[in-house]
């Protein structure tokens, strides 16, 4: 099975953490769960650079990636993940949805209430950020 590497933004302003919502999709694993704003890395391209050039795409945001904190290989149905996610500061902009169907700001200890995809729940466990 392929190997896709991606990244992650954990975007923190304050004290509260930018989730987006995936789009309705066919593939019940994914389709409406929750994440971090992110992406594919391109081939040659840095995670660093990914990650800033995903999340503009994505959102109209520009980031500064600050530390990679933390990273999880998770095998889907159809493809295994190699996610890594990086804590952002944010330098500009308002979220503009582009990609996904909703986005909210949340406060970290409300992170647990949310239906997230595989991959980032394995994360937010590792890190020990869900209960």
């Amino acid at each position: 099975m392929k190997t896709i590497e991606v990244v992650a933004a954990m975007i923190q302003v304050e004290d509260m953490i930018l989730v987006v919502q995936r789009k309705e999709d066919e593939k019940a694993y994914k389709s409406l769960k929750w994440e971090f704003p992110g992406g594919k890395v391109e081939e040659g391209e840095r995670p660093e650079d990914a990650v800033i050039r995903e999340v503009k795409e994505e959102l109209q945001l520009d980031i500064n990636p600050v530390a990679s904190i933390g990273r999880v290989v998770y095998e889907y149905p159809d493809s295994t993940v190699d996610l890594t996610l990086f804590h952002c500061a944010l330098i500009d902009g308002l979220p503009i949805l582009k990609e996904h169907n909703d986005l909210s700001w949340t406060d970290k200890s409300l992170l647990y209430t949310f239906d997230w995809s595989a991959a980032d729940r394995e994360l937010l466990q590792l890190l020990d950020w869900l209960d």
